[in-house]
């Protein structure tokens, strides 16, 4: 048997996660745009975490835990991620029949169009059929243009993915709207003081620990990373993490100006309170920090003078996120 959605929408973009948000919501009848999306789910976050058994060991990462479940509880009802108990496929395969698109995390280790070395895991992408002949998946991914084709091997490899940077159990979302309209003026301030909140105090997720302490935590330990092993690839993928895997050239920062810059029209107090141009401002100096980390990856040998830069770079970010965080949380009401 063959199933594939009708009026399936994928729009490319740039983040995986908040492309997919954007998809469903269109096909739903709902036009937001990707920062939109990416804010009402409070994509920020920063993770910093430190395994010598994996590489790279130092490894940082930018955006928040659970976006999706965050903007999909807000949107409509509280949710939260399924696992799969059994086959993943046959689970998935039940609500694709009902014409019920589905968002789950995988790792575009197994995903073969990437044609990736390594492991990432935690890809978002969403379902929208199966083919049974060919053992064939259709899910739609971020800048890919149409529906990419994943074999059922793959697909199930890739949503139990084990590794150590975020283990897998086959994580799903069935997503169905039951609203038939969106009040943005209050979900809006909601989003802005939930993202604030997660970030000045900390919250859990897959890849452990985010938030704004976790950046000084990793300003504190950046000039260490001369005696580090893998020092050059924590680098580079520190610089590629902020600047290039789908954050919009700054750590998401840019990404969420553009959401505040779109809130301005719903939420007056958003322009009063300047948060649009503070976060460009922040997103320009996540811009500068990548720079500095790429040029330490490209030296021969680790030099302390660029680490203790990067270090001064990341305590600067650390105080301005706090303070922008503070700010939303003292002056916006939720409702």
């Amino acid at each position: 048997m063959k199933k594939i959605i009708d009026n399936w929408v994928h729009i490319p973009g740039l983040h995986c996660g908040s492309v997919t948000l954007r998809d469903v919501m269109t096909h739903f009848g709902f036009n937001l745009s990707e920062a939109m999306c990416f804010g009402i789910g409070g994509g920020l976050g920063f993770y910093y975490s430190i395994n010598k058994d994996i590489s790279p060991s130092h490894m940082i990462f930018v955006r928040g835990p659970d976006m999706e479940i965050t903007f999909l509880s807000l949107i409509n009802k509280v949710t939260s991620w399924n696992h799969a108990k059994g086959n993943a496929i046959d689970e998935i395969k039940k609500y694709i029949d009902q014409d019920i698109p589905v968002v789950i995390q995988t790792d575009i280790y197994y995903l073969d169009y990437y044609n990736s070395s390594t492991h990432f895991p935690g890809h978002i992408v969403s379902v929208w059929g199966y083919d049974d002949e060919n053992e064939t998946m259709f899910v739609a991914d971020n800048h890919l243009e149409g529906l990419q084709k994943v074999p059922y091997q793959d697909f199930k490899n890739g949503m139990a993915s084990k590794d150590l940077s975020n283990p897998l159990n086959n994580n799903f979302i069935e997503v169905m709207l039951n609203n038939k309209e969106i009040n943005l003026e209050e979900i809006i301030p909601d989003a802005i003081r939930e993202n604030s909140r997660k970030m000045l105090y900390g919250c859990t997720g897959g890849r452990g620990e985010s938030g704004a302490h976790k950046i000084k935590i990793w300003s504190e330990d950046l000039p260490n990373w001369k005696d580090v092993i893998d020092w050059k690839w924590c680098s580079r993928f520190g610089y590629q993490v902020i600047k290039k895997r789908g954050v919009g050239g700054a750590g998401f920062r840019w990404i969420y100006r553009d959401f505040l810059k779109e809130a301005e029209d719903i939420v007056p107090l958003v322009k009063e309170l300047r948060l649009t141009e503070k976060m460009g401002f922040i997103g320009g100096k996540w811009s500068d920090m990548a720079l500095v980390l790429k040029e330490i990856s490209e030296q021969e040998n680790p030099q302390s003078e660029l680490l203790n830069l990067a270090s001064k770079k990341a305590y600067e970010l650390w105080e301005l996120e706090s303070d922008f965080y503070s700010i939303t949380l003292e002056k916006i009401e939720s409702d």
